[in-house]
């Protein structure tokens, strides 16, 4: 390495630090998922409505866990999920911005001293607590004493570079022509994916007095930019929703860039008030930046949104996932809270039922084209199902009637059935995925058969939901014949099956699935059963009462 300043051990320090400093993020994200991972979900599922109350659990969320690239995705995550709109959305990717400038001030404050002291209470909690969330803490405590100690040896190994005159000359450039600093910012985070890193290691370097304001300003700024490299990859093959939300966040950063870029010198003078020591001055020109700009944007969210929308512009399905009708005022009035969780399990067959449309139009037509939105109704069903029991179970059925009593049981055995219904054809979905990866292709035979189910099996569907909308008794004898078709059939299909076997006719492979599709069928043609008869009774009761 002759010239080069660094010896073997500093550049050991540099790369063993730069490691440690990566994995202590990554520890500290982990440590604090497993923690409080459910509680920050339930938090920005109820973002939709605020932005400013977004920005807020942004920044605190970004700055728990040290990175704004794990905010991003998961923010691109719950949008893509349904959990989260594009309004909502971006109150956390502008809140994320400011949360992440608190690791540069972090090591612009020295904590680096009391970094194994924190390794240590990591230590301790992480194995001597005895209760899951003890030792997830542990965890986060230890990656955030990693995060620190790596700092530590990165700032050891950095004072050479100082007198190194490479180093030197391309620090006078960056503070001569500001748009190599952002490139170079903007290219070193878009490789290791993290602009804590690269904010960070220009901090270390402004203690050790090499790199000043001036050059250091541009290379923070490009580090914005190349953060949102993450978020656009975590946004391939999402909805049109997340790729909004992926192009809102490179936009803002980039036009931030952009607008501040002509008067780069006035903010490196203004920052220079804050602080005489200069590795301050860049964790607060960071802070400073970002702060501000997210605090400009706020107030314009519902207009940037609209506008990514026309970049991007585009229809698609949103599924509610809240419950429409299970109002709590309505539980004083026993007979309108009943009414409403029938409303309420209408909506969920409707859901069911255009589940089925597209898992059988994936079927037979060899597509996961509609495997995002199975998931999703599948998702929604069981938060429903969950929804309706704890609504039912606070019903006092002493205030209501018999035939209500009645058609209450009938609804909680019925959310049951419905929401079984979704669990087979979600499972339906993996076989027709499972199919589709491995390349089996299934006889006309067997095409056959699945086409006859298909059609039996959803007119049982649409008739047995029926009951449930119209309070009709009409349709069981239809459901119960149509059953005794469905039975039969499944049987023959695997007789069939099994001889097309013993003649070499169908892969086994195939058979293997053809057959658990067989019964994810079968059994979903058994709960439409089930409601039939739960709401025969029911409605047979109601039609007898109306005509005394």
């Amino acid at each position: 390495m002759s010239g080069f300043p660094l010896t073997y051990k500093e550049v050991g320090l540099l790369l063993g630090g730069l490691s440690l400093f990566l994995y202590g993020i990554l520890q500290m994200s982990l440590g604090l998922e497993k923690a409080v991972g459910s509680k920050l979900r339930s938090i920005f599922e109820r973002l939709n409505s605020s932005p400013f109350r977004g920005l807020v659990i942004g920044a605190l969320v970004t700055a728990i866990v040290q990175s704004s690239s794990a905010v991003t995705v998961l923010t691109v995550a719950f949008v893509n999920a349904g959990l989260l709109s594009l309004e909502g959305a971006l109150g956390i990717i502008f809140g994320a911005n400011i949360g992440t400038t608190i690791t540069a001030q972090l090591v612009a404050f020295k904590l680096t001293d009391v970094a194994p002291y924190f390794l240590f209470l990591g230590f301790i909690l992480l194995f001597a607590g005895k209760r899951k969330y003890i030792k997830s803490v542990g965890e986060a405590i230890i990656g955030f004493g990693m995060i620190f100690m790596g700092i530590s040896l990165m700032d050891s190994s950095l004072h050479a570079l100082r007198s190194w005159e490479p180093f030197h000359n391309a620090i006078i450039s960056m503070g001569k022509y500001p748009i190599l600093g952002i490139l170079t910012g903007a290219g070193i985070t878009a490789i290791i994916q993290s602009s804590s890193v690269t904010t960070s290691i220009v901090v270390a370097l402004a203690s050790k007095g090499a790199i000043d304001l001036a050059s250091a300003v541009p290379v923070i700024l490009g580090a914005n930019i190349g953060t949102c490299v993450t978020t656009l990859l975590a946004s391939i093959g999402t909805s049109l929703s997340a790729k909004r939300a992926a192009l809102a966040h490179l936009f803002f950063n980039v036009i931030g860039v952009i607008l501040i870029f002509p008067f780069l010198r006035g903010f490196e003078r203004i920052v220079s008030l804050t602080s005489s020591n200069v590795a301050r001055q860049v964790a607060n020109a960071h802070t400073l930046f970002n702060v501000t700009w997210a605090f400009i944007w706020i107030f314009f969210t519902k207009q940037y949104a609209s506008i990514i929308k026309r970049i991007l512009p585009g229809e698609e399905k949103i599924y509610r996932r809240e419950a429409s009708f299970l109002k709590p005022q309505l539980l004083n009035t026993p007979s309108a809270a009943l009414e409403a969780a029938k409303n309420e399990l209408i909506r969920m067959c409707d859901l069911v039922d255009e589940m089925y449309k597209l898992t059988m139009d994936s079927l037979f037509q060899n597509s996961a084209q509609h495997y995002k939105d199975i998931l999703t109704i599948e998702d929604i069903t069981d938060g429903l199902k969950a929804s309706l029991i704890n609504y039912l179970t606070q019903l006092s059925t002493d205030s209501l009637s018999e035939g209500e009593a009645k058609e209450l049981n009938a609804i909680l055995r019925a959310v049951d059935d419905v929401e079984r219904i979704a669990d087979h054809l979600t499972n339906v979905m993996e076989k027709v995925e499972a199919k589709n990866s491995e390349r089996i292709e299934f006889t006309e035979y067997a095409w056959k058969d699945l086409d006859e189910l298909r059609k039996l099996i959803h007119d049982n569907i649409k008739d047995s939901f029926e009951m449930i909308k119209n309070s009709t008794a009409d349709h069981l004898d239809a459901i119960l014949q149509r059953e005794e078709r469905i039975d039969y059939k499944v049987r023959a299909s695997k007789e069939g099956h099994i001889e097309r076997m013993k003649k070499g006719i169908c892969n086994p492979i195939a058979g293997l699935i053809f057959s658990d599709l067989l019964i994810d069928l079968e059994r979903i043609g058994d709960h439409c059963v089930n409601i039939a008869q739960e709401f025969y009774e029911v409605n047979t009761k109601r039609e007898k009462a109306l005509l005394r």
